[in-house]
């Protein structure tokens, strides 16, 4: 997604859509923040360290289109959802403006270029996310009450929504998360 400065203290968040970024962002660092910086990390955040987190695909791809159904007046399916996401002649970039641009960007793989998942020097896991999160903190040097959980959304299991051919289909779109974050591919 977008790479953000954190301050006070310093380091760089980069933000991976549906991986708990906005409750670091507007929660723990109440929007005391300078970016978004796309696809890139400007070279004078470069000494900052440097964190991500990472989540399972498919758990992340249902939470991105409950994200856009909920809260956002999507009101697509979930087929429809994943079509716009597998759909390459959409842009994710700094450029997008329509909702289906705005869906692809919270829904490209994690481990796309775009991210710089490569330049974090901590990646954390949304499954364990308070312990991570505990780690960064605490490297850091920043100490907090509470973590709000912001744009949470109620849904069940990936698998409710994605069965047969379809999950096989954004299961291989996804693949390279699941080769290179090691999760278990269904």
């Amino acid at each position: 997604m977008s790479n953000f400065l954190l301050k006070d203290p310093n380091c760089v968040l980069i933000h991976i859509p549906k991986t708990g970024g906005s409750s670091i962002r507007h929660g723990i660092w109440a929007s005391n923040y300078d970016g978004p910086a796309f696809a890139e990390i400007p070279s004078d955040w470069r000494s900052f360290f440097k964190f991500a987190f990472v989540r399972h695909p498919l758990d992340r791809l249902v939470s991105a289109w409950a994200d856009f159904a909920q809260l956002r007046n999507y009101k697509g399916d979930i087929e429809d959802f994943v079509a716009i996401v597998m759909d390459e002649t959409i842009i994710y970039d700094e450029r997008r403006k329509t909702m289906e641009e705005r869906i692809r960007h919270h829904a490209i793989p994690q481990t796309h270029r775009f991210n710089n998942l490569q330049e974090a020097d901590f990646v954390g896991r949304y499954e364990n996310y308070n312990a991570d999160l505990a780690y960064i903190l605490e490297r850091v040097g920043k100490s907090v009450n509470t973590v709000p959980a912001l744009r949470k959304t109620n849904r069940g299991h990936y698998h409710d929504y994605l069965k047969g051919e379809s999950l096989q289909k954004i299961a291989d779109y996804y693949a390279d998360d699941f080769r290179l974050l090691g999760y278990e591919r269904p």
